[in-house]
């Protein structure tokens, strides 16, 4: 049933934000992460938290709560238009330990590459992998998208 009953839910990292770190262990956001959900069926299955800010770029966690379902297409643009195009970042970082079988999978199909090891880098001396995406990288994105704008450039400088 993907997509069918499917709601994105802003504006409310209060209770997005903790139900993540609910579901990442270990894991500890900034107070300033921001967030996004979607609830199917009126029942929250996954957010995306972007934490970490710099002027080009941030960390991005997924989160979901275990039903295979949750991931849509409008899920997907909505979770790269935020920091791509409407925070003009030129990159995403991801950090999966990798122990974290699911989560390896889940990041290398949404599009990220593999950039490198954290070692014992993990809350359990796991070593942790490092994934980037570059915004003209983005497959979620529209192709105008993928290019920054002469604005993103000068906040960029």
């Amino acid at each position: 049933m993907r997509g069918g009953g499917a709601n994105i839910i802003y504006g409310k990292d209060e209770l997005l934000v903790p139900w993540a770190q609910e579901r990442i262990p270990h894991n500890r956001f900034r107070s300033d992460a921001k967030a996004i959900g979607i609830e199917i069926n009126h029942k929250l299955r996954a957010v995306t938290v972007w934490d970490n800010f710099s002027p080009r770029s941030c960390l991005i966690s997924v989160a979901s709560d275990g039903n295979p379902n949750w991931m849509t297409r409008e899920f997907g643009v909505h979770s790269m238009a935020y920091p791509f195009v409407q925070c003009g970042f030129t990159r995403l970082t991801s950090l999966v330990a990798a122990n974290n079988e699911p989560s390896l999978k889940f990041v290398q199909r949404f599009g990220f590459t593999y950039e490198g090891t954290l070692r014992e880098a993990s809350f359990d001396g796991a070593n942790l992998i490092v994934f980037g995406m570059l915004r003209r990288e983005c497959l979620w994105l529209r192709p105008e998208q993928r290019v920054p704008s002469l604005l993103d450039m000068a906040i960029a400088v």
